[in-house]
């Protein structure tokens, strides 16, 4: 399994559900998309970065790590702009508007559903990756002018 780079037009896809009787157990899936994410230093991974058509996401660290099967937001509250990356956008750092606190919903790995409410980081980490499964990546969350500066600065950092 392989880290999608930018260029790839499996990030701009819409997903297909995840299906546990036609798909499956997601954990072999789940394991190595983890051995990727660690690998690239990341705090989410979403499968289409992967390859996978499909509505499944990690996200967190070694202590904590979170499968996020159909997941939606029920509800954001508040905004916020802070700075993110994508691990198949190498270098490159985007000013991201995003929900301050969101109340989301997905189903867990032994196919039941899990309602929670999610602030910071993790509520950034959660939409970022749900937007990926929209086929939205987060260049397309900023201005022109603003993505052609963080470009510029990426080319430096090279």
């Amino acid at each position: 399994m392989e880290l999608v780079k930018e260029s790839d037009k499996v990030l701009r896809n819409s997903c297909e559900p995840w299906d546990f009787v036609v798909d499956g157990d997601p954990m072999p899936i789940i394991e190595q998309m983890t051995k990727v994410m660690f690998t690239h230093g990341g705090i989410g991974l979403a499968a289409p970065q992967v390859g996978i058509n499909k509505r499944l996401f990690i996200m967190g660290n070694q202590d904590l790590l979170v499968a996020c099967i159909n997941p939606e937001i029920v509800e954001t509250i508040g905004t916020i702009r802070d700075v993110e990356g994508c691990l198949s956008f190498p270098n490159l750092w985007l000013p991201v508007y995003r929900g301050e606190t969101i109340k989301i919903r997905y189903t867990q790995v032994d196919n039941t559903i899990k309602e929670s409410e999610l602030s910071g980081l993790m509520a950034r980490v959660y939409q970022h990756e749900l937007d990926h499964l929209n086929g939205v990546c987060f260049d397309t969350k900023v201005g022109k002018v603003s993505l052609q500066l963080a470009q510029k600065r990426r080319k430096k950092f090279k």
